[in-house]
């Protein structure tokens, strides 16, 4: 058998080949991001033999693998997909650190002759959809956080006593006013009946007249009333720009999102604390449960959920968490545990030991439903069951 390993880049890729007997039979050589580039790649391993006598490996880095492999297993070859963790922890084990493409496409190869790994498996189509609209939302959400910062620090400068009236200063009718007067010495000019007009119909009548008066009389002793140039108006309005842009994005995401995790018809979403946001989200981190055999332990490994251990000799350092799974799939957990440790008596049974017993902090508390609430995913998931709430028992956490 021949072992070709195969490091993934952005613009280029590098290809090794080796033997049984670790003999490099094709010298590391780089595959650029084109057509033409995969085809004289393919040429040189077809030279090795025909795909049954060829084993590919692939480091799985970002979405950059995802043209190379498909064009290989369009063209018959068998490509067993690898975690990055793998070639790096052979740049360490190297006496001087070496680390190259070209070690990596080797250290893929010797790898997968070696055994004794476990290959990243694909996800299905429908998985794979909801991965890419979980983790677009999710980068949209990020930046509409972004913009909500960058538009209160403006107002800092244009209108410091304007988001202390609000409860929420980048809601409907807060964004209306700046709209209709960015800064504190335009709104001082807007009429009361104007700006109570504009307030009762962005808040369904909850501000009105009342607000109107209390937003002019701060506007009109406000600290920055001098505060009123073309370029800070022109900022704040892009600002608003943005906030539209994005709630409208997150908006469309999760009606796709909803509309792709319903044709899954999956029990997840009963478990406690797991809603209508984080149950596709982790059920795209997931994938398939079929894959994850020998327990749940395994789940808790993918979402880095797991012990760090650190010892040598009569040093112990200190358990941590791993967090060499994925962040989205753990940000969706920790979203999933604060929300069931509310809702359910025995994930907050979990929780109030941790918390207020042992003194843990917040986040080590939650830490601690997260590893519950995997287990019971994976008890309900891995055959499709439905939820049984008599089945948590928080003693065993």
């Amino acid at each position: 058998m021949i072992y070709a390993g195969i490091d993934i880049g952005k613009d280029k890729h590098c290809i090794a080949a080796i033997s049984e007997t670790a003999d490099v039979l094709l010298k590391p050589t780089f595959v650029e991001q084109n057509h033409e580039s995969f085809q004289k790649s393919a040429e040189s391993l077809r030279r090795l033999g025909n795909p049954s006598q060829v084993k590919i490996g692939m480091e799985a880095s970002g979405h950059y693998w995802t043209h190379f492999f498909h064009f290989l297993t369009a063209s018959g070859w068998t490509v067993e997909l690898f975690n990055p963790v793998l070639s790096n922890s052979q740049g360490r084990c190297h006496l001087r650190g070496r680390k190259t493409d070209k070690d990596d496409a080797l250290a893929i190869a010797k790898t997968l002759r070696d055994g004794g790994y476990t290959p990243w498996a694909i996800p299905a189509d429908e998985h794979s959809r909801l991965k890419l609209l979980c983790r677009q939302r999710s980068f949209a959400v990020s930046e509409l956080a972004n913009a909500k910062r960058r538009l209160t620090g403006l107002l800092d400068l244009a209108f410091p006593e304007f988001a202390g009236l609000f409860s929420d200063p980048h809601g409907k009718a807060p964004v209306a006013v700046l709209r209709e007067a960015p800064t504190a010495k335009a709104l001082a000019e807007v009429s009361v009946r104007k700006l109570s007009g504009i307030l009762s119909r962005n808040s369904n009548g909850r501000h009105g007249l009342e607000m109107a008066r209390k937003l002019r009389k701060a506007a009109q002793q406000s600290i920055a009333r001098t505060q009123h140039t073309e370029e800070l108006i022109g900022l704040i309005q892009g600002m608003l720009d943005h906030l539209d842009f994005f709630q409208e994005q997150i908006q469309k995401l999760e009606t796709r999102i909803e509309e792709v995790f319903k044709t899954i018809d999956h029990p997840i979403r009963e478990i406690p604390g797991i809603g209508a946001r984080t149950a596709p989200a982790i059920l795209a981190e997931f994938g398939n449960f079929e894959r994850f055999t020998g327990g749940y332990k395994k789940l808790l490994a993918f979402a880095g959920l797991d012990p760090r251990i650190r010892q040598s000799g009569r040093w112990h350092g200190t358990v941590k968490m791993s967090k060499r799974g994925s962040p989205a799939l753990r940000t969706a957990l920790f979203q999933a545990a604060s929300m069931g440790r509310i809702h359910n008596e025995n994930l907050q049974a979990i929780y109030h030991r941790h918390r207020h017993i042992k003194g843990k902090n917040h986040r080590v508390a939650i830490s601690h439903v997260a590893r519950k609430l995997v287990q019971i995913i994976w008890a309900t998931c891995r055959n499709r069951n439905a939820f049984d709430p008599m089945k948590i028992c928080p003693i065993s956490s």
